[in-house]
């Protein structure tokens, strides 16, 4: 008989004792008690919490009456643009092209002071603008009636060749759209040869070359600073300022337009009051000049009554 036993201890894990808490209740937690919100929570709707709820669809109904005002409006406005083209548009404006080709190489042989001239009594922004020069028509409506009628020399030109000159507001709108047709189809050289030979310059002469050498008989590269100061003042109204029929008014358009070349740094003054103060040099064989009594042009430099 063994005297070791083989019966098993059951052995008891004696844990340590815990640790006492030091909080009076521990059943509560020991978060800190979240502060009252400042502002009320804000609404959100379901479908900006959840991306995945489909907005609800609302159902709209159709209202065709803007749709029939733009229809109608645009109907009206082609006819009305239709009406006022003449019928013969299509050869005017293919004629308009031909004619202003190689004009590039052609407005060289006018002197510039010419050009100069044209511009500062007719467009002095003429190179500048997009065919219509709000600046301009700005200045026509303050300074009216001396301010000019404020069209380009684009709108001239288009008004020459494509439209009449009676006075209405559907006519002044398609000259406007059709300055633009022309501003994007033509460069601005081909648009100022254009005008120099299709403006009218009084006595049934057309063009510059035909007018220099009715008033003074010679070519347009032959002209002078004085001689293109005249020829440029007489076209707001050839007839009225023709210094064959009214000399007086002839020399005042001239004045005027050495005045508006001296504002626009095309010309000095010294230069300007050293022409205006010479007669009129026209040709010998045209038409008796009636006359014209002595008036001290040089005020219509210096002052303002040649704006």
């Amino acid at each position: 008989m063994s005297l070791i036993s083989t019966t098993a201890i059951p052995l008891t894990v004696v844990s340590p004792p815990s640790r006492p808490s030091s909080h009076p209740f521990p059943h509560r937690t020991l978060c800190p008690k979240p502060k009252p919100l400042r502002f009320p929570p804000r609404y959100v709707s379901p479908s900006a919490v959840d991306s995945r709820i489909p907005p609800k669809k609302q159902f709209h109904l159709f209202s065709p009456i803007p749709f029939l005002a733009t229809v109608s409006g645009g109907f009206l406005c082609h006819r009305a643009f239709l009406k006022i083209l003449p019928p013969d548009f299509s050869e005017r404006w293919h004629h308009l092209l031909e004619f202003s080709e190689g004009a590039e190489e052609k407005v060289t042989q006018l002197p510039y002071h010419l050009i100069q001239a044209v511009m500062a009594s007719e467009d002095r922004r003429f190179f500048y603008h997009f065919g219509v020069d709000p600046y301009g028509v700005g200045r026509a409506v303050v300074f009216y009636p001396n301010g000019g009628g404020g069209s380009t020399i684009t709108q001239q030109l288009v008004k020459n060749v494509f439209l009449t000159h009676e006075r209405k507001m559907s006519r002044k709108f398609i000259e406007g759209i059709l300055s633009l047709i022309v501003e994007r189809r033509l460069s601005k050289w081909r648009i100022l040869y254009s005008y120099l030979n299709k403006m009218y310059w009084g006595h049934g002469k057309f063009g510059i070359e035909s007018a220099s050498h009715f008033y003074f008989g010679k070519h347009p590269s032959l002209l002078n600073i004085g001689e293109s100061a005249l020829l440029a003042g007489i076209l707001p109204a050839p007839e009225s300022f023709s210094p064959f029929t009214n000399p007086k008014k002839g020399k005042y358009s001239q004045a005027r337009v050495l005045r508006r070349m001296v504002a626009a740094g095309f010309l000095d003054l010294d230069t300007a009051l050293k022409i205006v103060s010479q007669p009129l040099s026209l040709r010998a064989d045209g038409p008796e000049p009636a006359n014209m009594e002595h008036e001290n042009f040089e005020k219509q430099i210096c002052g303002k009554s040649a704006i």
